[in-house]
């Protein structure tokens, strides 16, 4: 490793020398994924105010643009970077953003770039912290005023550029909506309260290395290595819309018993609020899958339920109908995330269909309800997103044209929007007054599960907001692809990453 790259402690002695000697210190901090002639007028620039500049590199867990992103891992970028002469030292970040760094370093000056000038227009919205800490402890705030240019613009042009199919569309998309449009719309979204309604699932990856067969037998042998547990079902949807809104109310039911119910509490999102129907002699749906994992490679060898059979009982049946007749009108957006795995029922259903708002769902086809829990249950909707296979189940229809499909399902449950979720192949959005295909915006995927849940969480804000199917299929693919990016449901969808990944695909 180059000599000026130094950590937090090392450069703190380092500095104080430079500090009593009379030297002003100043402090850039970025990603500087591919460093270009931008960064390095920037670098200059920021010399010029003082004597001793200190690089802050922000480390590849932290860069949330997308997949794909960094282009350049850490090591690489902070060599780059202390390769330059009007570089003193570089360090690598241990937070997501510079505030602790600042803290540490106590810059007399930090510089950032003219685009963050106007810290409305900063997605992560960090800027205006920086500049407190900054200020506190006695600097000052320096923006540059030179040429911008975009590590994102170069990397999509000559590195990782998405494939024709995206920038076709992507070109398309930009002739009728600006990227400010396309963020603000997003912006739009957060006076928004939200009720969803919906299974709970705890979903655990038990890791594996697969041994190969029994000497004694033809059934294969692996040994366990270590575990992981996420939130799943109406749980992680709940927490994928909580950035967004102004709040999310989720209507569940949950094992009273449950040894995961403090899991449960302690993941979820601060900004959704718990309605839970407690089940005195059954436990929350727990779905643990046996993976076998070689590098970010993932393959599912099997997969236990720990339940199959209907929840709730009479007396829970008409607590929940009487919470949805006297609630659902305070909401925006009524989302069903039905999975079939027994919290609704036929009297919960139809009371769902008459919910005066807004009204989106998604039911799901599993291994333990195959052919039984499909869309036309309900009597009627709003915006259904489904995929491929399950509305064609629905349709009993195998093999006529997807806008022979969705036309037919649109007459029977009298829903106007459909998204159909094709994996590699997009999204097909259905209306009456024509059709639109998003292309899938990414190639390769670490993990599917969950990408289904993204979709549905954000193009449900959006189709609640009457935004074009465009739109609507754009921002809810942006977050499918960002999902399948993650181990599981490691992480939900946030908001500042949902629009950097917007702007990285649009310069």
């Amino acid at each position: 490793m180059h000599k000026k790259v130094k950590t937090f402690d090392e450069l703190k002695k380092v500095l104080e020398g430079h500090k009593k000697n009379g030297s002003k210190v100043v402090q850039c901090h970025g990603v500087f994924d591919l460093l270009h002639p931008g960064h390095i007028r920037y670098f200059k620039q920021a010399k010029s105010q003082g004597d001793v500049l200190v690089v802050t590199v922000t480390p590849d867990r932290f860069v949330n643009k997308g997949p794909g992103r960094p282009a350049f891992e850490e090591t690489l970028r902070l060599e780059t970077i202390a390769a330059l002469d009007c570089v003193d030292y570089v360090v690598l970040n241990d937070e997501p953003d510079a505030v602790n760094a600042i803290k540490n370093i106590k810059p007399h000056f930090y510089v950032k770039g003219t685009e963050y000038k106007d810290a409305s227009k900063d997605i992560t919205g960090k800027i205006v912290d920086e500049s407190n800490a900054v200020k506190s402890n006695g600097g000052k705030v320096f923006f540059t005023d030179d040429i911008v240019f975009s590590s994102s613009s170069l990397i999509n042009r000559f590195i990782d550029p998405p494939s024709p199919v995206v920038q076709q569309f992507v070109s398309c998309l930009k002739k009728q909506y600006s990227l400010d449009d396309i963020l603000q719309k997003i912006e739009n979204l957060s006076d928004m309260r939200v009720l969803v309604i919906g299974d709970a699932i705890i979903d655990i990856y038990q890791y594996v290395n697969l041994l190969g067969q029994t000497g004694k037998g033809h059934h294969l042998v692996a040994s366990c290595l270590s575990n992981e547990t996420f939130l799943g079902g109406s749980l992680i949807i709940s927490n994928h819309l909580a950035p967004f809104v102004k709040n999310v109310t989720l209507l569940t039911a949950v094992g009273q018993n449950c040894s995961y119910l403090n899991f449960v509490n302690d993941n979820l999102d601060t900004n959704v609020n718990r309605e839970f129907v407690y089940l005195e002699n059954k436990s929350t749906l727990t779905k643990k899958r046996y993976v076998l994992k070689d590098g970010e490679n993932l393959t599912k060898l099997f997969e236990t339920y720990s339940n199959n059979e209907p929840l709730l009982d009479e007396i829970n049946t008409k607590n929940i109908i009487s919470f949805i007749q006297k609630e659902a009108k305070n909401y925006d957006l009524v989302l069903i995330c039905d999975f079939g795995n027994g919290f609704t029922n036929k009297n919960i259903i139809n009371v769902i269909s008459e919910v005066p708002v807004f009204l989106a769902i998604n039911t799901q086809t599993n291994s333990g309800n195959r052919g039984f829990n499909v869309i036309t249950h309900y009597k009627r909707a709003d915006y259904i997103s489904l995929n491929e296979p399950e509305i064609r189940l629905a349709a009993h229809d195998s093999n006529n044209d997807l806008k022979e499909v969705a036309s037919k399902i649109s007459d029977i449950i009298k829903c106007p929007l459909i998204s159909v979720t094709r994996g590699i192949n997009g999204v097909f959005c259905f209306t009456k007054n024509g059709s639109t295909v998003i292309p899938a915006l990414v190639s390769r995927s670490i993990d599917r599960l969950g990408a289904g849940d993204s979709f549905l969480s954000l193009s449900s804000l959006c189709a609640a907001k009457k935004y074009s199917p465009e739109i609507i299929g754009f921002i809810g693919s942006v977050a499918a692809a960002m999902d399948v990016q993650i181990v599981g449901n490691r992480e939900s969808i946030k908001k500042d990453s949902l629009c950097k990944f917007i702007t990285r695909l649009m310069k």
